[in-house]
């Protein structure tokens, strides 16, 4: 059977949105290293049908997620929308949300779009807008928990060219962001995606 590849690459502070058949393989790699970033999935028959950040940590039992995970949909008899089939990087976060123009000013006192807003204009050809953008995975990202429940961002750690890749389990809609949050002594930068059915 002949392997199809499509490469897409997400510029720093940006978004890429690819429509996955049943089957195929969305492997994400973080090119330079240190460089967090999100994905939100849809069916792609449905788009009311989509990622739950909480769902998938219930069924996982897990605030994270890496190789053997499943990321789960939002309905009230949930189904598996993306299995993690491989991940060199090893812990992807299912605790924090998008970041957006908000948080940006709030915490960073910088002027600029985040990740919702990226991954809302990258979805608008779906018909989908920013309140329809779930939670999401954040990829390449550590947040650590102590005993009290407080949460903290850990060190932005991963090596270039580090990866993670998923297995869609029904046709979906994905998108892949790269975070705008400013990172010390650093640029952000970009991602590859490619989708092999």
């Amino acid at each position: 059977m002949d392997v199809r590849t499509q490469r897409v690459d997400v510029p720093p502070m940006s978004a890429r949105a690819v429509e996955m058949p049943a089957g195929a393989l969305l492997r994400v790699t973080d090119i330079a290293g240190g460089q967090p970033g999100d994905l939100v999935a849809f069916n792609a028959l449905d788009t009311s049908e989509r990622f739950s950040q909480a769902r998938t940590r219930v069924e996982n039992g897990a605030t994270r997620v890496s190789a053997g995970c499943a990321l789960w949909s939002n309905l009230a008899f949930p189904r598996i929308m993306l299995t993690v089939a491989a991940d060199s990087y090893g812990r992807h976060d299912l605790l924090f949300k998008a970041c957006c123009r908000y948080a940006l000013r709030k915490r960073f006192n910088c002027d600029r779009d985040g990740c919702l807003e990226h991954l809302a204009e990258v979805l608008s050809p779906w018909g989908l807008s920013a309140i329809d953008v779930p939670d999401p995975l954040s990829l390449f990202f550590r947040v650590e928990t102590d005993v009290s429940g407080a949460m903290r961002i850990g060190k932005h750690d991963s090596c270039p060219g580090d990866w993670v890749e998923f297995k869609a389990e029904m046709a979906c809609l994905v998108a892949v962001s790269t975070c705008s949050v400013p990172i010390p002594g650093r640029e952000n930068t970009a991602y590859a995606m490619e989708v092999r059915t």
